[in-house]
């Protein structure tokens, strides 16, 4: 008798256990990815990416994201996914992943299947510096030169609102002087 329920009740409670998380099978197409980005990795990397996008893009519209410039295109990649990822997981990993279209392919999976995530919003300070830093990456992706160095504002008392041809501006009204020597 006493066999008869005991072997019940271990098959039953195996049984249980084997319910309480069931595994997602991995998907065969990702089969010999490089680099298989884990779920929780994949979850930092949603939120994120959602931050960041809330940040730089706050209104944002799918229509006005089908019509993005080139390079607004390549900024929005860079700020909203691959950043955040790299982050994440390190620049060699990141770079692995881009080379590899089946890692590639398994991180686009994995941004999919958590994507609905929701998150908090990036701190202001933290918000106007990644903003600022956009704003002046698609300044140089579309050609328009911005120096990398920290430029150090003159403050020697000297307030001048018309600085043209006055003596912060020398070289100017030189031009100006000989020219009207020439002319007379």
């Amino acid at each position: 008798m006493l066999k008869k329920l005991v072997l019940p009740a271990i098959a039953l409670s195996v049984a249980a256990c084997s319910l309480d998380k069931p595994e997602a099978a991995f998907p065969a197409e990702f089969a010999n990815a490089d680099y298989v980005l884990s779920d929780a990795d994949a979850k930092g990397w949603v939120m994120s990416s959602h931050q960041a996008e809330q940040c730089i893009y706050p209104n944002l519209t799918r229509i006005q994201q089908a019509h993005f410039s080139q390079e607004d295109a390549y900024i929005h990649s860079q700020y909203v996914f691959f950043y955040p990822l790299e982050k994440i997981i390190g620049a060699d990993y990141l770079k692995m992943i881009q080379e590899d279209e089946k890692s590639m392919g398994y991180a686009q999976y994995q941004y999919k299947k958590f994507k609905q995530l929701s998150t908090e919003p990036l701190p202001k300070a933290q918000c106007e510096l990644l903003r600022a830093n956009a704003r002046d990456d698609l300044s140089v992706v579309k050609g328009q030169y911005k120096s990398g160095m920290v430029e150090e504002s003159k403050t020697d008392g000297k307030q001048n609102g018309d600085a043209v041809a006055t003596g912060d501006n020398k070289f100017f009204f030189d031009i100006i002087k000989w020219g009207a020597a020439l002319v007379l």
